[in-house]
């Protein structure tokens, strides 16, 4: 009896700054939260969390974003899709 592994693939998901000067400190606000974080040039970066289901990955990136926007209340971000 043999066992099918399903995986999902996940893609990262863009997040753009309106102010390319924050995109180091969002960059390590996700990196010490153990998510997996790329630069994507410019204002945006990639970040993902291996081990997540895509909705779940997406939901723990939005909390994560909430977080650092109430620290950083006069920069705003935008999902890249």
């Amino acid at each position: 009896m043999g066992y099918a592994v399903v995986t999902e693939v996940l893609r990262p998901m863009l997040i753009r700054v309106n102010d390319e000067s924050f995109v180091e400190d969002l960059c390590a606000h996700f990196t010490r939260s153990c998510f997996t974080v790329e630069s994507a040039g410019g204002s945006m970066i990639q970040v993902y969390r291996h081990g997540s289901s895509t909705d779940q990955e997406r939901r723990e990136i939005e909390a994560h974003l909430r977080v650092w926007q109430a620290s950083n209340p006069a920069v705003s971000v935008d999902w890249v899709t």
